[in-house]
Parts: structure tokens; C-alpha cells; sequence
């Protein structure tokens, strides 16, 4: 099972949110040294643009090109809603380039982006009590979660990262149950995103048969290490 440590950016440095909550806003530090940290100790990062999402287009793509530059893989996304926003994302190299809004509100967009770039488009599925959130996780739809991420399979894509607002950031850990919901649906890679604290957490993800994990405020909070990360991914690998 792969552990992707989380970077979520606003206004050029790290932060973590709770429930998405911009007034919650932590810091935690230089994202440049952080990376500088990280380089070589694990082979992907997950790179969110939380400023961008609001905004609507992106606003950190030099942290994602400086990433890539120190050997990393890189999962990106945030505000990524026009077809020149997607081509400048793909442009810095990102591995894989997250969809959110525009996904759910343009599935024409959808379509053509997976055509012209295959399985580098993910989606970011973001649900509250089983219903979509869009623009940032500040507005809430009457989609369900469970017929979107079957749709979006039937449309060709192969990764879904689903963050559980509600656990985000609370350091309790992730929704499994609706983990599980998903795993019997879709069979394609699926990223659960959204409280993963303790080992624990990633034995139940793993049983549960999620294939990747993203550790956020755990890590930055010093409750988890990127050593202790490390060991838990090759246990549960």
C-alpha cells in the first residue's frame, strides 16, 4: 500500500484545514524545505493547491515543478478548471493531475482531458456525508458519491483520490466504512484521503483493499514520522 505524505499550499507556504474550513488555517512552513527534507526518502507526494481551488486556477505550480526537480512523483491538483490550467499542470511533469470541480460540473472537459492524457487524469472526489463537494469543498451538491465514482469509472478513469470532509484534519481517522462502499464498486485505483493518523489506520485501509493512502496534518503535526511512514508502507506494502 503506498503512503503519499501531503503538501496543501496557500499563499506560498503549507497549511492544513479542518473539514476544509479556510478559517481553520494552520501553517507549516517552507514548502521548499520541506521537500528538501523529504527528497529521497519517499517516491511520491501528494501537492494540493487549496489557494488555487478557491481562486479557481492554479497558483503553485512552482512548488510542483521543484518537486519533480528533486526526483519526486507528484500528485498535484487545485483550481485546475480550463483547458489552458490543465495543459500548464501537465506541462510541470506532475505524474498525476487531479480533477475536481470541472469534473463534476463539465463532464465534456472530463472526457477530453482523459483523452489527451490518458491515465495522468485523476479525480479528486470530495464528499461530506456521502454528497459531492465542489470549488474548494465550499459548495455542496445533491451528487452522491457512490454513483459519481461509478461514472466516472464508465468514463475511463482509472485513480479516484475520495477525502471524507469530514474526517479531514481531525487527526480520528479515515471513514473506512465508505472506503469499503467504494472498494466493492470501483475497480480501479482508489486513494483514500482524509484522517489517516496511526498505523491502525492504514491496517484497516489495507484490509479494506484501498490501494494508496494520503498522510496530511499526522505528519506535519509530528504526531506520525516520514521514518515511521516509511515502515508503515513497506509492512503493509
Amino acid at each position: 500500500m503506498r503512503l503519499l505524505p501531503a503538501i496543501d499550499l496557500i499563499g506560498g507556504k503549507i497549511v492544513r484545514l479542518t473539514e476544509g474550513d479556510f478559517s481553520t488555517e494552520e501553517q507549516y512552513g517552507d514548502p521548499y524545505e520541506l521537500l528538501k527534507a523529504w527528497q529521497g526518502k519517499v517516491p511520491m507526494i501528494h501537492l494540493i493547491d487549496l489557494e488555487g481551488a478557491k481562486a479557481g486556477e492554479p497558483r503553485h505550480l512552482d512548488v510542483v515543478r521543484y518537486a519533480k526537480s528533486l526526483g519526486f512523483l507528484v500528485q498535484t491538483g487545485g483550481g485546475i478548471r480550463s483547458e489552458a490550467s490543465l495543459d500548464a499542470v501537465m506541462e510541470t511533469g506532475a505524474d498525476r493531475v487531479l480533477l475536481g470541480t470541472k469534473a463534476f460540473t463539465d463532464p465534456d472537459f472530463l472526457d477530453k482531458a482523459i483523452e489527451k492524457y490518458g491515465k495522468r487524469v485523476a479525480v479528486a472526489l470530495d464528499a461530506y456525508d456521502g454528497k459531492v463537494a465542489i470549488n474548494g469543498w465550499q459548495e455542496a451538491t445533491k451528487l452522491d458519491d457512490i454513483s459519481v465514482a461509478q461514472d466516472l469509472v464508465k468514463r475511463g478513469i482509472e485513480t479516484i483520490l475520495y477525502t471524507d470532509i469530514g474526517s479531514d484534519g481531525k487527526l480520528n481517522g479515515p471513514n473506512v466504512t465508505r472506503m469499503k462502499a467504494l472498494r466493492q464498486i470501483v475497480n480501479v485505483t482508489l486513494i483514500a484521503s482524509g484522517g489517516v493518523t496511526t498505523e491502525e489506520d492504514v491496517k484497516e485501509l489495507k484490509m479494506a483493499k484501498i490501494d494508496e493512502a494520503v498522510v496530511g496534518k499526522a505528519l506535519l503535526s509530528g504526531k506520525v514520522s516520514i521514518e515511521e511512514l516509511i515502515e508503515w508502507e513497506a509492512r503493509y506494502a
